[in-house]
């Protein structure tokens, strides 16, 4: 048994902060809205898990909590507002909407990150009405803030559907819920994480947003992925600032989140429902609700009826991704097991669903039976088989984290070949081609180094037993 040694404040701050970092300039670079940020939230929760030391078992649902938080701030429409910092006139509206939806964002992605180290001490009732309270919240803010555009954060010219006070609103009616559901030493440990995912959240995204404002005063620099650099920014605050709440909190965690040492064997019985169990909520959240909501929306437009057209309306909540956050922590809350293959799996899944939209962008989505499905469940299912192999073996924290990180990577490169005349680099310079052309792909693969070896070497690791299958 190797010597745990206590990991340091600044480790508690990095290593999420590299970890987001990354995983957040990765969302937008494979897989943009609600369902690629799961990418940032899976690896600042396996990050935190590990500074924590916690047990694979309570990692792996710590992963999907992470996973269903920070993807939820995707469904705020932000492009138009950075589009404010290139223009003078409008920098300091700009700023102020970048942060105000970063604060957002970081409010909901800490507050249900946080439920991820407390789920054992509530029901499951109440997890479940919270993300329903969620739901409600949200409609109730957009039907009174967003809908009537009270306040407005994009270019009222082409206007794009806001949703930050949806969220806000949600994030304050499960505040106030769980206020009242959680003893107090859980519910203040609720509200640090969403004081301080706030704060870095808004810092985040705010300051991030000053590289837009610099890159429209040089339009001539070799250097023109400002965008990436805000998104870099983001992640690396908000994963600092979840980093820095996780060690202020840190005795608490590992009280609340548990540390058993012991793992149940996995019967054959089991490790079928395990497979069962993603292929369902897979299926669920990435096809058939977006077949039923395309169906409701035909619906909706044949139908002079305003009874109907309302229940139509109400039925459109289903695409809010609250929803599909709900599915997926449902899941793990009835079926633990799973939770592994819900976090990594279906964060991965929506990746090579982004990457062969790109390569087959013509092909009908919603049928079964064409080649973008087909891909899309190949190198769904390698990840499934390999994170199912790795759980189950020693250091699977570890190395389930590096799949993580690694198979992105791999998607992340893969797509220079959508566009092969990118790879063309006759007539640049040296400093155009690594300083312009791939500066976000070296970005890439550096951080990704950085972040294996913080796992590998720096962190004091836990020795795991493996797990015999029956």
């Amino acid at each position: 048994m190797t010597t745990k040694v206590a990991s340091s404040k600044w480790l508690f701050i990095l290593f999420p902060a590299i970890s987001m970092m990354l995983g957040w300039g990765l969302r937008g670079h494979i897989g943009g809205g609600p369902f690629g940020a799961m990418i940032p939230g899976a690896m600042v929760a396996l990050s935190i898990a590990m500074l924590l030391d916690l047990s694979p078992s309570a990692t792996a649902v710590l992963m999907v909590f992470g996973v269903a938080g920070v993807g939820l701030g995707g469904e705020m429409t932000y492009g138009q507002t950075l589009g404010f910092l290139k223009n003078p006139e409008t920098v300091w509206c700009g700023t102020a909407g970048t942060t105000l939806k970063g604060a957002v964002w970081g409010l909901l992605g800490g507050t249900v990150l946080s439920l991820g180290f407390i789920y054992r001490r509530i029901s499951k009732r109440t997890i479940i009405y919270t993300f329903l309270i969620l739901i409600l919240g949200f409609f109730v803010g957009f039907k009174l803030i967003n809908e009537p555009m009270v306040l407005y954060f994009s270019d009222p010219v082409k206007p794009r559907s806001e949703s930050w006070a949806g969220l806000l609103f949600g994030g304050i009616f499960i505040l106030t819920f769980l206020k009242f559901k959680l003893d107090g030493a859980s519910f203040r440990l609720v509200l640090r994480f969403a004081l301080w995912g706030m704060l870095g959240g808004g810092l985040g995204f705010g300051l991030g947003g000053f590289w837009m404002v610099l890159g429209s005063h040089l339009p001539n620099a070799v250097f023109t992925s400002w965008w990436k650099a805000m998104e870099f920014t983001f992640g690396f605050l908000f994963g600092s600032f979840l980093g820095y709440s996780s060690w202020k909190n840190r005795v608490y965690l590992k009280e609340f989140a548990g540390n058993d040492e012991t793992q149940e064997s996995h019967s054959g019985e089991k490790s079928i429902n395990e497979f069962i169990v993603v292929l369902v909520v897979g299926l669920l959240i990435y096809w058939f609700i977006s077949l039923l909501l395309n169906s409701i929306g035909n619906l909706s437009d044949a139908s002079e009826n305003t009874w109907l057209s309302g229940i139509f309306g109400a039925a459109a909540l289903l695409e809010n991704y609250a929803f599909a956050g709900l599915i997926m922590v449902a899941a793990v809350l009835y079926f633990p097991k799973s939770a592994w293959q819900i976090g990594i799996t279906l964060t991965f899944c929506h990746a090579a669903i982004d990457l062969v939209r790109d390569f087959f962008p013509d092909t009908e989505k919603t049928s079964p039976f064409t080649i973008y499905f087909v891909i899309v469940f190949v190198m769904t299912a390698v990840v499934v088989l390999l994170t199912f192999y790795l759980s189950r073996k020693p250091n699977s924290i570890r190395n389930l984290f590096l799949l993580v990180i690694w198979s992105c990577i791999v998607v992340s490169f893969a797509r220079l070949s959508v566009h092969p005349e990118k790879l063309d680099v006759s007539g640049l310079s040296l400093c155009q081609i690594v300083c312009g052309r791939f500066i976000v792909d070296i970005f890439f693969a550096v951080s990704a180094v950085v972040v294996s070896w913080i796992i590998v070497k720096v962190m004091p690791g836990r020795v795991e037993k493996s797990v015999e299958v029956l």
